[in-house]
């Protein structure tokens, strides 16, 4: 059974149903993090005495992700950045959000600078 580690500052989210996706980078041996219909493991603290199961979720599917200084791609399709365009189901700063930036895709935009550097590309894991 495939185990996803957090954050900290991400834990709560999850435990509490707020996040339901998660970004990951690639794995180095290249295979997939998990697939739809997986039944995942989330925790906090893995490989610590403080580790914690946040919860246990099936995978509902995955998606290629971009996230570039000043747009993001999910299967090679920009999401828009205006919270005004309804041509499309989300908007950047909507995924940001649902994964746990609340400030929205800028916030996301740095973390991800910060922790991995721009472009980052990988995958998008969605569960229910």
């Amino acid at each position: 059974m495939p185990a996803l580690n957090f954050k900290a500052e991400f834990a709560d989210d999850v435990t509490y149903g707020h996040k339901c996706q998660t970004v990951r980078a690639p794995r180095k041996d290249g295979r997939p993090h998990c697939k739809a219909g997986d039944t995942i493991k989330l925790y906090t603290g893995m490989r610590t005495k403080g580790c914690r199961l946040l919860k246990t979720a099936v995978v509902t599917h995955t998606a290629k992700v971009r996230i570039a200084a000043t747009e993001m791609f999910i299967n090679g399709h920009r999401l828009p950045s205006a919270i005004y365009d309804r041509d499309c189901e989300q908007t950047d700063n909507e995924f940001a959000q649902a994964d746990g930036f609340e400030d929205g895709f800028m916030q996301m935009r740095d973390w991800f600078d910060d922790v991995h550097g721009l472009p980052f590309e990988g995958t998008v894991i969605y569960w229910e």
